[in-house]
């Protein structure tokens, strides 16, 4: 930030952009002020000492940098640097077959926010973690975590990675629910087993952001539209079902089609001047090959 200052200086930008970069590099140094005289109260200083340190009274040390008003200092530093407001929040619940509730106005899918809050949710209380100790090990504070797995704040990319790899999970297959939270759109033509993996990372994502049901449900909320045996080989990375079949299974998890269309696409990109291939049962798909399984 001080070097983007000095280069606003050396191009000679207005005073407004001078003054903004200068403000937020203060903002910066007050809150690494306030967490050095955290640490140093944590350490055993006494108030005296840190106003000794500050050139200020006792009182307005203790004023300026108490616990109280630190940790809502860190908590709104955090919220601007680590997520941003939900931008979505859907209707009001619906009950749909089979006992699912969803958020009206995309055809029964699940807000993208609201997808990406559950996945995380359902990592984290696999991990057997508890809000505090994930606080404690990405340095943010409970109250901000407990908003990002509620879906009340939107994540960094940066921050669903350290999350992800936090509860021992691959960040990859948070990747599409994140850019659909996101409003991102999705990435352009890649090569086949890239498109291949991204799909299917994408698909495990979307299952846990559905909190994991068992193909025979995936098979039920379909309307057989995908059978148990075919969910079993998506979520196994062994097929990929033709469109009408993936699309059934993205709907019954509760996801939206268009999101997994352009990954879906260029797994078959590379196949559309190959003879169309069929299971026994007459479903166009494309088996692994077992190098990328």
């Amino acid at each position: 930030m001080a070097q983007q200052l000095l280069d606003s200086e050396m191009r000679q930008e207005e005073l407004g952009t001078l003054l903004e970069r200068a403000e937020a590099i203060r903002r910066e140094l007050d809150i690494y002020t306030a967490a050095a005289v955290q640490d140093a109260r944590h350490r055993g200083e006494k108030w005296e000492s840190v106003a000794r340190a500050a050139h200020v009274a006792a009182e307005t040390a203790r004023a300026r940098w108490g616990p109280e008003r630190v940790a809502r200092m860190m908590d709104l530093h955090a919220n601007e640097k680590g997520a941003a407001p939900a931008r979505w929040r859907g209707s009001q619940p619906v009950r749909l077959a089979d006992g699912l509730e969803d958020t009206a106005g995309d055809h029964g899918a699940e807000a993208p926010v609201a997808q990406l809050a559950s996945a995380l949710t359902q990592l984290q209380v696999a991990s057997g973690q508890t809000i505090r100790e994930v606080a404690e090990s990405t340095m943010l504070s409970p109250s901000f975590i407990s908003r990002v797995l509620s879906g009340d704040r939107l994540p960094t990319w940066d921050l669903t990675c350290a999350l992800a790899s936090l509860f021992g999970a691959d960040p990859a297959d948070l990747r599409v629910l994140f850019e659909s939270a996101h409003g991102l759109t999705a990435q352009g033509r890649q090569p086949v087993a890239a498109a291949i993996a991204q799909l299917h990372a994408a698909v495990r994502g979307l299952y846990l952001a559905a909190k994991s049901p068992s193909p025979e449900r995936i098979e039920r909320l379909s309307s057989n539209a995908v059978s148990a045996l075919m969910a079993r080989r998506v979520l196994a990375g062994i097929d990929v079902p033709e469109w009408e079949v993936m699309a059934a299974f993205v709907c019954a998890l509760g996801g939206r089609p268009q999101d997994f269309k352009p990954l879906w696409e260029a797994v078959h990109y590379t196949f559309l001047m190959c003879d169309d291939p069929r299971s026994p049962e007459g479903t166009a798909h494309i088996a692994v090959p077992e190098e990328e399984q």
